[in-house]
């Protein structure tokens, strides 16, 4: 099933004065504007090319006394209306990077809105608290975002779906001055369905483990460095701590036998001074460590809910996709008897209309709400990630600085608890030496327990050097097989388009040799050129036209045919005579398109061309939209005259 489907279902053009200069429908399938040369047919292109997001400025005259434009489109079963308005600068110059407002309903409603619907603004540019009005088009279109350095906003892919006069006839793309490859081929790449979301990601975190390891085992390497290698595990450290307060303990139990035998007991300031000093260091030691269990804590509770909200958060946007796909299923179940009285219900001509209780059926509402719910959860899955993430290298930092405080604390609180029964006789010989042998074996234990904090973490740094290790595997696994699966599905992607392109060339008139005994044709979108089996080879302009619409409209039917491009299954050309290509030539080209896409359901796609030579068969037929515009009659009305 096709997913990717653009339609415009009607454009309004506004002047300055609020007068209506155009106002049609448009329809599912094809549409052709027609009328004779310098009648507006162009200008109703650019209005839709500027409607949709294009960068476009070079309006004519009589387009430069619009104000503002609005265009009604439907995106995979969801109806919204685009409203952009036409500013002019200083200088007269009309500003390309205009806003656009969006309205979640179709544009009758949007005229006059409800006080429960508003329109919502969106910039050009992306900010961090809001997305762009690219962003929403993206969005509806389920057009992953490109993420690195190029910056693909809705006007690079309007470069492949709309066919303008002005652009040369060797430019595949939409022309503009300053492009790019990457920028042509990221487009591509997008638009055929082989730009992977996932597999892009995948790609960024490897590149991101992979840092994350090498920095790692520097980190390994360095603690390496600082112990040897047998005090680099943390249960042999702890077992010389604690064979070393043993021996403490045991000099501490003589030095208080010692005091008990002597019959004078002294309690000497200094003593008191020196027990003072260790409540105190023991004192704020524990302040420490309730500290770190205090951040630790908070840490663990703010990872779970973390966890747990992206879990819901996901689950959210699962839901609003099956509920989307939901409606759509059932929107489609028949309805024929009358539930009350189990009357067979009469047919109803008229789709838009419930067959019961007459009242309009807006079916798109559902799937918008739906998708604006998806735009703000999307926003928010991002950022706990990102706080997800931070908090757990956080965590491992504060555990294993709590290792190291809580055995400087016990330390701390074994010298207060000596103090309370050591009252020191400094008269005693022995009694010096005691004291003496434990202050070293104190300063070992502290040399120790700062061992025991690198111990600690050279185990934590080895685990998480693991980690990376099995997660580094998988990730090059998974890009492999998605790259292998990328490279079948473009082969495929490209022999339908080489089909399609051979189709239009070979049914040419007889104008060109090549074309008519073509069998290969090729598509550079990097180079930005078609070209058959040599790449360098020259027509005339008239021919080299033919090829350049071939080729995008052949990457137009190979759209329909595979379902897995993101094409949006909608193209939009001006005057299908460019470039002095006669009108019998240009008629067999209309017709050749018009026989290839009766091929496929009308619904399921949109084209829309002008043209001045319109075959009379065509003319009088349901593919027309408006009337036959003339210099006297032209496709915009109501233009101020001053």
């Amino acid at each position: 099933m096709m997913s990717n489907h653009l339609f415009l279902n009607r454009l309004r053009i506004v002047t300055e004065n609020g007068a209506v200069a155009y106002d049609e429908q448009f329809h599912k399938g094809v549409n052709i504007i027609r009328g004779d040369n310098s009648s507006g047919k162009s200008t109703v292109t650019h209005f839709i090319f500027y409607a949709l997001g294009g960068d476009f400025s070079e309006f004519v005259p009589e387009a430069r006394k619009c104000a503002t434009v609005f265009a009604e489109v439907e995106t995979n079963g969801a109806v919204f209306t685009i409203k952009r308005d036409i500013i002019r600068g200083e200088e007269g110059n009309i500003s390309k990077r205009i806003p656009m407002s969006f309205f979640f309903g179709n544009m009758n409603e949007s005229l006059n809105p409800p006080a429960d619907k508003t329109w919502q603004r969106y910039g050009y540019n992306t900010t961090e608290n809001k997305k762009s009005f690219s962003n929403v088009l993206f969005d509806f279109l389920d057009l992953p975002v490109v993420k690195g350095d190029v910056n693909i906003t809705f006007h690079q892919i309007l470069r492949l779906l709309y066919i303008d006069q002005d652009s040369p006839t060797n430019s595949l793309f939409y022309y503009e001055q300053f492009d790019s490859q990457i920028t042509r081929e990221t487009v591509s790449d997008l638009l055929l369905g082989i730009y992977n979301e996932d597999l892009y990601e995948k790609k960024r975190r490897l590149i991101s483990a992979e840092k994350e390891l090498d920095e790692i085992k520097s980190e390994i390497k360095a603690t390496k460095n600082f112990l040897p290698k047998y005090l680099l595990t943390s249960n042999f450290i702890k077992a010389h701590i604690d064979s070393k307060e043993k021996e403490i303990t045991t000099k501490q139990d003589e030095i208080i036998t010692i005091r008990q035998q002597s019959k004078n007991i002294l309690y000497e300031k200094t003593s008191k001074l020196n027990f003072q000093k260790l409540n105190e260091d023991a004192i704020e030691q524990r302040y420490k460590v309730a500290e770190l269990e205090e951040q630790i804590s908070l840490l663990h509770n703010e990872i779970e809910d973390s966890d747990f909200f992206i879990k819901t958060l996901n689950k959210k946007i699962e839901a609003l996709r099956n509920s989307i796909e939901t409606r759509e299923f059932l929107g489609h179940l028949p309805l024929e008897y009358c539930p009350e009285c189990l009357t067979k219900i009469k047919t109803n001509e008229d789709k838009s209309v419930c067959k019961l209780c007459k009242e309009p059926i807006d079916e798109s509402y559902g799937v918008v709400q739906a998708k604006r719910m998806e735009l703000e959860i999307g926003f928010q899955l991002n950022e706990s990630k990102k706080l997800f993430e931070s908090n757990k290298r956080t965590l491992l930092k504060l555990e294993a600085k709590y290792t190291a405080e809580i055995g400087k604390l016990q330390d701390i609180q074994k010298q207060v608890n000596a103090a309370l029964v050591d009252v020191k006789s400094f008269d005693e010989e022995t009694v010096d030496e005691l004291n003496r042998e434990k202050g070293f074996l104190e300063g070992e234990i502290l040399q120790y327990r700062t061992m025991l904090e690198s111990a600690e973490l050279y185990d934590k740094l080895i685990d998480k050097k693991n980690e990376l290790e099995e997660e580094i595997e998988l990730l090059k696994r998974y890009i492999y097989n998605t790259e292998k699966r990328q490279i079948a599905l473009e082969t495929n992607i490209n022999n339908q388009i080489r089909e399609e392109g051979v189709y239009l060339l070979n049914n040419d008139l007889d104008r060109q040799d090549e074309f008519k005994n073509a069998r290969d044709f090729f598509i550079d979108y990097s180079n930005n050129i078609a070209f058959l089996s040599n790449r360098y080879s020259k027509y005339s302009a008239s021919s080299n036209f033919y090829l350049k619409v071939s080729a995008r409209f052949a990457l137009f039917l190979a759209s329909l045919h595979i379902a897995d491009m993101r094409f949006p299954r909608f193209i939009f050309a001006d005057n299908m005579e460019d470039k002095g290509i006669e009108m019998l030539r240009a008629q067999n080209f209309q017709k050749l398109l018009i026989d290839r896409v009766k091929l496929y359901d009308a619904n399921s796609f949109q084209m829309i061309y002008t043209t001045s030579y319109i075959i009379e068969e065509l003319n009088n037929s349901p593919y027309v939209v408006g009337e036959y515009y003339t210099k006297d009659n032209p496709s915009l009305k109501n233009i101020p005259k001053y």
